[in-house]
Parts: C-alpha cells; structure tokens; sequence
C-alpha cells in the first residue's frame, strides 16, 4: 500500500506582520517562522494540507488566512470543499466585527481521493500548486493565479515577453467577509503521482521571488525538512520580504 508523507514551513520573512496560515494534520498553523512535524498517511486515509494568504489590503488579514483554513477543518469528512461554505464560514466568524469586516484571503488545498495515487486539487487566487516530477527531474507549476493578467493570456491578449504593471496582478477572486461578496467555484483538478512524485503547495511569497524553474530538485533520497530549509535559505538570499508559506507532500508507493 502506497503513502503520502507531508511537512510543512511557514515564516514571516521581512514583512513587519505574518499573513500566511498553512493547514497540516488538521491543524492551523500561523507563526512568525515554524517547521512542522513530519506526516504520513496511507493512501486509504484521509488528509488534507492548505496555504491562505490574508490580503494585505484588507483589514485583519491575519484572521482571514486563519479563518478560511479554519473552515476547512470543520468539513473534514467531505470529499469535495465547496467555496460556498468556505465563504459562508468566513462571513460568520468575521463580517459582523467592524474592525474585520471585509477581511479577505487566498486558499490552495491539496487532498487524497478514493482513486489510487490520485490526490484532488482545489484553489482560489494565487495561492499555487507545483508538481516535481520523477520522469523529467523538474518543477511545473499546475494551477493559473485569478486576476487579470491570466484573464488577459486567457484571451490572447497578453504579449510574450513583455512586462506587465503590478496593477495586472489583482486578484479577481478570493474570499472575503462581506455577506454580499462572491466568489468562484473552485478550480479542481487531479493529479496521479507515482514513486517520489511530489506537489508543494504555497503563498505567493515563495513564487515571487523565485519561480519553479530555479528550485532545486526533490532528490529521492532528502529529506522534505532538508528541501524546505534549504528553500528558505534561498529565499533569504533573495532578500524575499513577503510571508512564506509552504507544504510539500511526497509519494512514496
């Protein structure tokens, strides 16, 4: 029988506050610089991991990540997260506090399905997933950031190789406390992983300072805490002021 094994590390980096949270083993974690335990579960049992990023323009951003990944723990049983009770939880808890009324926050989630060596993938905003691949020995990165610039490529609109202004960037979905707020259905998809296969889940902090293409390998014989430290380091060196956030999980069949 095949296992997942799962770690997680978030850090508050340069920023002033920590607005990241990241969900392992049901628990919500949010800390200024933390590794966690190391997780393993047969592909039989349940488990979920996540990332939520607060939006630094909305009040209580701190809240908001905690909140949403919050509301996942209450529907652990569920085969599939619907945005609609994530949404609906975060209005409860924060939207009747003036001082987190409109808090607002990404979410990326990974989970195991009833298929074998499948897991599910959901996510809203621009929190991402990558995937290492044992076949070609590289990252790829698996899901599109919501906002206007991946609308704009969407339409054929986007030119290669030009730059665009952090303006493209917004986000046009997330969730947020505010009953008249809407948003999206989640993006799901599937993934097959197979022998050390791996998906790292994360903030933006990590992939605005450094995309996929620059991570180093997952080598089959390191350990997920050794990767995650050493990504921080690189991070560091980057001079990376956002939260980091971030968790790997690895097939081992």
């Amino acid at each position: 029988m095949g296992t997942f094994e799962m770690q997680g590390l978030t850090w508050k980096a340069k920023s002033k506050y920590q607005q990241d949270a990241i969900l392992i083993e049901n628990k919500v974690i949010q800390h200024d610089g933390l590794i966690s335990k190391l997780y393993s579960h047969s592909e039989k049992e349940q488990w979920c991991i996540a990332v939520a990023d607060g939006i630094s323009n909305s009040p209580t951003v701190d809240k908001a990540s905690y909140t949403v990944l919050k509301a996942l723990t209450q529907n652990s049983e569920l085969t599939q997260y619907k945005t609609s009770a994530i949404q609906q939880y975060l209005v409860d808890q924060l939207a009747n506090q003036k001082s987190s009324f409109g808090a607002s926050s990404t979410l990326a989630v990974i989970y195991n399905n009833a298929r074998q060596g499948f897991v599910t993938i959901q996510h809203v905003g621009d929190s991402r997933v990558y995937l290492f691949s044992q076949h070609d020995q590289k990252w790829h990165c698996l899901t599109r950031d919501h906002n206007y610039l991946e609308q704009l490529r969407e339409n054929g609109e986007v030119k290669e190789g030009e730059n665009y202004a952090s303006i493209y960037g917004a986000l046009l979905q997330y969730f947020c406390a505010d009953p008249l707020h809407e948003v999206m259905d989640f993006t799901t998809t599937e993934e097959h992983l197979t022998e050390n296969d791996a998906l790292l889940i994360c903030t933006d902090g990590v992939h605005d300072v450094m995309e996929c293409g620059e991570w180093p390998a997952l080598k089959v014989d390191i350990e997920l805490r050794a990767w995650l430290l050493d990504m921080k380091a690189s991070l560091d060196s980057k001079q990376a002021y956002d939260n980091v956030s971030m968790v790997l999980v690895r097939a081992k069949i």
